[in-house]
């Protein structure tokens, strides 16, 4: 049996951010996506629209951060959530970490509506991100 529809458009929307295409992952989210990014550092916190949860990626990258993801281990879903469970490696001025993560996402139609993310590693990766 093949992954959820709502779940193979989170893999893919995943598979772009691996890969450096946040082109693709953009058009995943809706224009109202609510992004929660936890810890205690600078790009923490929850982040409304679209255009706030591209402008933190960018404001990353403009700081020197780099998140990437090692690994996309599983994805799985149904008609109410998509879980993926990945290993996340955050580069910046503080050196580097990596952690498992898990993001849970409400996807519809194969949007990203809301996306939670959990970091087994946190303090961590707001050591190097500061």
């Amino acid at each position: 049996m093949g992954d959820h529809p709502d779940a193979a458009a989170a893999r893919a929307a995943l598979e772009a951010f691996k890969g450096g295409d946040l082109e693709t992952m953009a058009r995943a989210m809706a224009e109202d996506v609510v992004w929660h990014i936890p810890g205690s550092n600078r790009f923490s916190g929850e982040f409304r629209g679209k255009a706030a949860v591209l402008e933190r990626f960018k404001a990353m990258g403009e700081a020197g951060v780099r998140a990437s993801f090692d690994e996309i281990h599983d994805v799985v879903g149904n008609d109410e959530h998509v879980v993926a469970l990945v290993r996340l490696s955050v580069a910046g001025g503080g050196g580097s970490a990596s952690a498992g993560s898990t993001f849970v996402m409400h996807v519809r139609d194969g949007v990203m509506q809301e996306f939670w993310a959990m970091n087994d590693n946190q303090a961590a990766i707001d050591g190097v991100i500061g």
